[in-house]
């Protein structure tokens, strides 16, 4: 059991690598989306009511980017979690990773809501996470898988 659950690893993490890529994306598109983004300012403003619908916080434009970063985060991440423990890898450092990367999945997901300060390690983490689950992804692709081989002896005589 142990051996597939690690099979099931290599390949998750795979995907987590792609669907991070795929986050950034539609965060930048999201972004870059904003028709107000050359008045940003006017965000800060109280009393713009009809101006702060259209800042950051308040734009639909990344919506995309919140549902897939809330399946990745918290339905993705437990998942992952639950893998990771099922697969219990003899190696401590993989072992390791494979838990704390889906913690730092599932803590990506509250960071936007810290304000200013917190929210700007959102991208630092993202970068962070994307990166461990790549190294688990190649760490996991390099190992051979344990093969029964059988002893083969010379007949004697």
């Amino acid at each position: 059991m142990r051996r597939r659950a690690t099979g099931v690893l290599k390949w998750f993490s795979a995907l987590y690598v792609v669907l991070i890529v795929i986050q950034v994306y539609l965060a930048g598109e999201g972004i870059f989306g904003l028709n107000v983004i050359k008045h940003s300012d006017d965000c800060d403003k109280k009393g713009a009511n009809l101006i702060a619908q259209h800042c950051v916080g308040n734009s639909k434009t990344l919506d995309a980017h919140r549902a897939l970063g809330f399946f990745l985060t918290f339905f993705g991440a437990i998942l992952f979690l639950i893998v990771a423990l099922l697969a219990w890898h003899s190696n401590t450092r993989i072992r390791t990773i494979s838990i704390v990367a889906p913690i730092l999945t599932f803590v990506q997901m509250i960071l936007p809501g810290l304000g200013r300060w917190g929210g700007a390690l959102h991208p630092v983490n993202a970068i962070l996470i994307l990166g461990m689950y790549g190294w688990l992804f190649h760490t996991l692709r390099k190992e051979t898988p344990e093969v029964a081989t059988p002893s083969v002896t010379a007949p004697s005589g």
